[in-house]
């Protein structure tokens, strides 16, 4: 099967917990890159309130299927009721995807 270049979001309370999945996921050869972006203010609902919380967001750069991503995440992410969703892009130019590949 072709390698195929994914990136996934995800979400988690603090930059250690993001810290923690994204070695997590790089000592596992699950991914090739994790960004982690500090400071999210999250608004959302819950039991009929608006709820907020500051969060971190994860970007994983990976060959790996959302099944397999999302299966590594699971079994460490403190939420217990994660996100872990593909972002649909178009492909990065092609210097990052032959240093991505080779890798």
């Amino acid at each position: 099967m072709k390698k195929k270049f994914r990136i996934f979001y995800s979400t988690c309370a603090n930059i250690k917990d993001g810290k923690m999945i994204a070695k997590f996921l790089l000592k596992n050869n699950m991914a090739l890159c994790v960004n982690l972006i500090k400071n999210i203010d999250s608004f959302y609902l819950e039991k009929n309130k608006i709820q907020s919380e500051t969060e971190v967001a994860i970007l994983i750069k990976t060959c790996c299927t959302k099944n397999q991503i999302e299966k590594f995440i699971k079994k460490i992410h403190k939420y217990d009721v994660p996100l872990i969703v593909e972002l649909k892009t178009g492909l990065p130019n092609k210097d990052y995807l032959d240093w991505f590949f080779k890798i």
